[in-house]
């Protein structure tokens, strides 16, 4: 087994000491000796190990063919590579504001940038300014080993995502319940996306959160064919999040004649 400590520092001023812990089966990335922030099973490294991700990708059910999808935060590139694995016409852009983090790849086993997949070392705040319909789908999953910084949970970055979204588009955002900012940052999507929001709880603490832009929704039955096929050709149990999503909606707009 293997240990590589590295130190890098965000926006928010919050020092990072990141580090893998490899063994015969899995390279783990580590924010800090608390912080197990990714794991990649060395017999499939582009699975999704952690149930959040997992959950994560229930906007597949919604958004047939995305031309582009968009992700905040690499990490160990669990969700990235798995986009790229299952949307190969799909281009996927991953914006990384660590170069430590992106130093990784090799590590991981992430692709190298080519015309569908690309890294971008950037705070991806300021590169979703101004930006207005440049994907289909937006994945928030950026935290920091103090949990999810200020600038990526703003009313104003929330309001960016918004408008980086095409019509039809979802953000999904890996928010964490025990954060005492979590029902500030839950209000704030609500607020952006007319409460065109339904969330997710996971056992591990996570909530996902799927907010649709403009969404028209498909007839529940096509959906839930498109569960139980997106299950055998993925492994994860679409059927079961498509429920949670139903039975967790806070409003009247989702599905409620299921």
């Amino acid at each position: 087994m293997s240990k590589n400590d590295v130190t890098t520092t965000t926006d928010d001023t919050c020092v990072d000491e990141l580090y893998t812990h490899e063994t015969r089966q899995t390279i783990t990335l580590h924010f800090n000796h608390e912080a197990l922030q990714s794991v990649m099973r060395k017999s499939d490294p582009y699975a999704l190990e952690f149930e959040y991700t997992k959950v994560m990708m229930g906007f597949m059910l919604f958004v047939a063919e995305p031309k582009d999808i968009l992700l905040v935060g690499l990490g160990g590139g669990s969700l990235s590579k798995f986009c790229y694995k299952h949307y190969a016409q799909t281009v996927i852009t991953t914006l990384e504001i660590s170069r430590d983090v992106i130093n990784l790849r090799n590590t991981f086993m992430i692709p190298a940038n080519n015309e569908h997949f690309q890294i971008i070392e950037v705070d991806a705040a300021h590169y979703l300014q101004h930006k207005a319909c440049i994907s289909d789908v937006i994945l928030l999953d950026g935290y920091n080993s103090s949990g999810i910084p200020a600038a990526l949970s703003s009313e104003q970055f929330y309001a960016d995502c918004y408008n980086a979204l095409r019509p039809q588009g979802i953000l999904v955002v890996n928010l964490w319940r025990k954060d005492p900012l979590f029902g500030r940052n839950l209000a704030r999507i609500y607020a952006r996306f007319n409460k065109k929001v339904v969330t997710v709880k996971c056992e591990s603490g996570n909530q996902i959160v799927f907010a649709f832009k403009d969404i028209e929704l498909p007839p529940f039955d096509d959906v839930w064919k498109k569960a139980l096929a997106a299950k055998s050709t993925t492994g994860l149990n679409f059927p079961q999040f498509l429920e949670d999503m139903v039975f967790n909606a806070r409003n009247n707009w989702f599905y409620t004649d299921v």
